[in-house]
């Protein structure tokens, strides 16, 4: 049992208009998500358009890769920028700015006539939401008292999930339409600029006044010490671990999925409609050279992955044709009736969105209901959670489908349930005046470390091996983050107390 005293820091009541705070955080935040997960949805489209790609690019894949990959480095490399001048400047104001910033990007985006101007647009698409990702749980940590900020943190994340669902289905909808992958871009504008003028009208408590903050502290002490904070150094480990299995499984368990229990067949009808595929300019996707190949191995039997891919590697396609458009051919002579990637896709997606939405307000809940009754109990909710994900995740693996799709509901559930603890942890350890900096460090690690090198790591793996093993190797970090998580269950409650007792003397009435 704790002290009820530590469920006091912070303001002892909930500031005014924090509600309106929240809702419109809450709404940037699945703005937000919608306009990252935009991009995924129109990758298909990006690779049929002349004006950004020839169709025997050598490097398309790679290329496709990169506008993601820019986003994320670009978001991740300024966040400590912009958690700085949040000790200098309005929060609201630099929340204002970054959300029209990457707005205008993202519209910029659709109007791209080039890659390189494509890639500069979601370099500022990250740029503008560095402006913003390590700011907005700063500013509701100031907002809400700390027995709250559980419950909170976890509604504000809840745009994780329920955010890149939508944007999977706004990119995939609306690219369908006469707007084109173009349009798909464009349709978050509008209602990201209303969210990002609203922020102007906005005003911070007085707790978050330059006045109460002091002079900012160099990066060099604020690095010391939070490295001193045994929570702090706990939790960003944990989701370090969690983020490179989350960022690599979100990007390859779909085409894993499709390639396990796929069926193929190699007719005449389907290589037919595979020629008749064009990019904008009217070029054969595939060369006529391709398609004269493909033919030879006409066949009514129906093949797995590895026997499509080893039929492939017989025929007389050469090693750079096999790299270039395997994938193409892959979809074109999918079975009848066999799953298709997109139908792959869109399970995986309902199932990410549905058990992301519940998990994430429940450990919310969870933090914040069990904080009097359980030492840590922040860490053990997160750390537990993980814990509880490992079987179904390694299930998954070897369960037939559609049972497996039990084991990847349960597995994205318990790994979401932390979302809302860990953010707790991170801004119930850290001073007010680094609260900001606190968070873009976290940003910092949790990507350099996990989601931006794991999906090509796990593609090394899959080449060497399989993807079934990558994912099997991933599986030991999930272990990893719950065992970190629960090392650090047993500093919070100390950590927590101390800052408490500085946060009081900047909220000596409460408000």
């Amino acid at each position: 049992m704790i002290a009820t005293i530590s469920t006091q820091a912070g303001p002892s009541q909930v500031a005014p208009r924090a509600g309106l705070a929240l809702a419109l955080l809450l709404g940037i935040n699945l703005f937000n998500y919608i306009d990252r997960q935009v991009l995924s949805a129109v990758l298909p489209r990006l690779e049929l358009d002349a004006d950004l790609f020839r169709p025997d690019d050598p490097n398309l894949k790679s290329k496709l890769g990169w506008l993601t990959t820019a986003f994320l480095v670009s978001y991740m490399l300024l966040s400590p920028v912009f958690g700085k001048l949040a000790e200098r400047r309005s929060c609201w104001v630099l929340v204002g700015i970054g959300v029209i910033l990457w707005s205008l990007a993202s519209g910029g985006s659709g109007l791209a006539v080039g890659y390189l101007a494509l890639l500069l647009t979601r370099c500022l698409v990250g740029v503008g939401e560095a402006a913003y990702g390590p700011v907005a749980p700063a500013m509701l940590s100031d907002l809400y008292p700390e027995r709250k900020r559980g419950r909170i943190m976890a509604w504000f994340y809840l745009a994780i999930p329920v955010g890149s669902a939508l944007g999977f289905v706004i990119g995939g909808q609306v690219a369908d339409t006469s707007l084109g992958w173009r349009g798909a871009f464009q349709v978050v504008v509008i209602p990201g600029l209303v969210l990002g003028a609203l922020c102007f009208f906005m005003r911070a408590p007085r707790q978050t006044n330059q006045e109460l903050r002091g002079k900012p502290a160099s990066w060099r002490v604020v690095l010391r010490e939070l490295k001193g904070v045994r929570s702090f150094v706990f939790c960003c480990a944990g989701m370090t671990c969690t983020t490179f299995v989350l960022g690599g499984v979100a990007a390859w368990a779909p085409y894993y999925i499709f390639e396990r229990e796929a069926r193929f067949e190699i007719t005449s009808p389907a290589l037919d409609k595979m020629a008749e595929l064009r990019s904008t300019d009217s070029t054969p996707v595939l060369p006529s050279e391709v398609m004269q190949k493909l033919r030879l191995l006409v066949s009514a039997e129906s093949l797995s992955t590895e026997e499509l891919k080893a039929a492939l590697t017989r025929s007389e396609l050469t090693q750079d044709e096999r790299k270039q458009y395997q994938q193409r051919i892959f979809e074109g002579v999918t079975a009848k009736g066999s799953i298709s990637l997109g139908r792959v896709g869109l399970i995986f997606g309902g199932i990410v969105v549905i058990s992301g939405l519940v998990s994430t307000l429940l450990g919310g809940w969870l933090g914040d209901a069990l904080k009097t009754r359980l030492r840590g109990s922040y860490f053990k909710v997160c750390g537990y959670g993980a814990f509880i994900a490992f079987p179904p995740f390694v299930a998954m693996l070897f369960v037939p489908f559609p049972y497996a799709w039990g084991c990847v509901f349960l597995a994205v559930f318990f790994l979401f349930i932390n979302t809302g603890p860990a953010n707790t942890i991170l801004a119930n350890v850290s001073r007010h005046n680094i609260r900001a900096r606190a968070f873009a460090v976290n940003i910092f690690i949790i990507h350099a470390l996990g989601d931006a090198i794991s999906p090509p790591l796990i593609g090394w793996v899959g080449d060497r091996a399989s993807l079934g093993l990558a994912f099997l190797l991933c599986s030991v970090l999930i272990m990893a983050a719950g065992t970190l998580w629960l090392c650090g269950a047993r500093y919070l409650d100390e950590e927590t107390e101390r800052i408490t007792e500085s946060e009081r003397t900047l909220h000596p009435t409460g408000a």
